[in-house]
């Protein structure tokens, strides 16, 4: 009788291994069907783990292990998981144990049908209590179910005494197996329902925040229309209002730009980048910039040879500018600027550095979430859009900084050709 309860103590350690699995692997982490497959193919494995290691007796195996681990996966996962455990344990007990395969079959597709049932009808609305009673009583009927079919053989070699302690025995190990995996699924719902929340909140800030900026060019534009409509406005004055005008335009039409690459950062036309001349071809938009600032710009090319990266070549010089423009912007008092490129492990570095304010280690952290700028007036979208397009284009973005001493941000691209 003591044998019987080590080999169901050994077996509920076994199950909660399996469990632990539910807590590494949240819901919001994990799609449905990666899930199911992931907690089917794991019980499937540590039941034939139990079987090679533990010397087990067939029938606290058929009324033990495999039950429990059905009524896992079957009410807390849904019919294929049932479906695929019973399959496995069923085969593991039949070839391994030598378990009835009448019984085992008539058990344990009955229980993986009756929780399936459970999971679709009632689970999700379901308390704890609740749950445990239908848990239980499934165990029961599978219990019985199997006695009654494996007693036809007579082939029963338990007595009443040690059957009662292999039922008591299984639904101990069932109610710790139904709260803990209740405590699993609550914690899930918590995660998804903070998750959501994050979600729609971040949605709402930068709806808010993006009207804001929209808002702001498209009055000024209203404005200059209106003044344009004037009598006795001048033909000069006239130009110069369309110009300020069309600029309004121009620079809501960017937000918008940025916000749309952000959402759904896309590659349209990926092909090979030469990326040198990308960045020779980026220097006369900045230098009026670096001049203005009394900024310097160093150019550093640490190989002859020409580098190549495959992408879209506008994405990746909106990119390279909103990092160049950055670092400008982030010495208002001069500096310098430093553009270089090296290969490292098949890989094209491109390093921006900047000997401005630098940022903090908090804000270093921050760096590219959104909302999160240094600027007085900025959205961060900025460095969102570059953060979002190195990741579709298959590459990693690092940044170091220092405050007081500047800002280092490094790019990385795998080599073609």
């Amino acid at each position: 009788m003591s044998a019987i309860l080590i080999y169901e103590f050994h077996g509920l350690l076994y199950i909660l291994a399996a469990c632990t699995f539910l807590f590494i692997s949240p819901r919001v982490m994990l799609s449905a069907r990666r899930r199911k497959q992931a907690i089917a193919v794991i019980m499937a494995v540590l039941s034939t783990c139990y079987q090679i290691i533990e010397p087990i007796d067939p029938l606290v195996f058929s009324l033990h292990l495999m039950p429990i681990s059905i009524m896992m996966a079957s009410v807390f996962e849904g019919a294929w998981p049932g479906i695929l455990v019973c399959a496995a344990v069923t085969f593991c007990g039949v070839f391994f144990t030598g378990t009835d395969i009448e019984a085992n079959l008539a058990s344990n597709l009955l229980l993986a049908l009756l929780g399936a049932w459970f999971h679709y009808r009632m689970f999700w609305k379901s308390s704890l209590s609740r749950t445990m009673g239908y848990s239980l009583f499934f165990m029961f009927i599978h219990f019985v179910v199997f006695l009654a079919v494996y007693s036809q053989s007579d082939q029963l070699k338990l007595n009443a005494a040690e059957v009662l302690v292999l039922f008591v025995g299984t639904m101990v190990s069932s109610v710790i197996i139904v709260i803990t995996c209740n405590k699993v699924r609550s914690q899930e719902n918590l995660q998804e329902e903070l998750y959501k929340a994050e979600k729609f909140h971040m949605i709402g800030e930068l709806a808010a925040s993006i009207s804001h900026e929209i808002r702001n060019p498209l009055t000024t534009t209203q404005g200059f229309l209106q003044m344009m409509a004037k009598p006795g406005i001048s033909s000069a004055s006239i130009e110069r209002y369309r110009l300020h005008a069309i600029e309004g335009v121009e620079q809501a039409n960017a937000i918008i730009t940025d916000y749309l690459n952000y959402a759904k950062p896309t590659i349209e036309e990926a092909r090979p980048i030469h990326v040198i001349e990308e960045i020779e071809g980026l220097l006369p938009w900045i230098s009026p910039l670096s001049v203005m600032s009394s900024i310097e710009i160093r150019i550093e090319h640490q190989q002859e040879r020409a580098l190549y990266i495959m992408g879209e070549p506008k994405k990746f010089q909106q990119c390279l500018l909103n990092l160049m423009k950055n670092a400008i912007e982030a010495m208002p008092t001069g500096g310098l600027l430093t553009i270089s490129t090296r290969i490292e492990n098949r890989q094209v570095c491109i390093q921006i550095s900047d000997t401005g304010v630098g940022m903090s280690k908090l804000q270093l952290r921050r760096i590219g979430l959104p909302f999160f700028t240094t600027k007085e007036k900025g959205t961060g979208l900025g460095l969102m859009v570059v953060v979002s397009l190195v990741k579709v284009m298959g590459g990693e973005i690092f940044f170091t900084s220092k405050l007081g001493r500047g800002t280092v941000c490094e790019i990385k691209y795998g080599l073609y050709g």
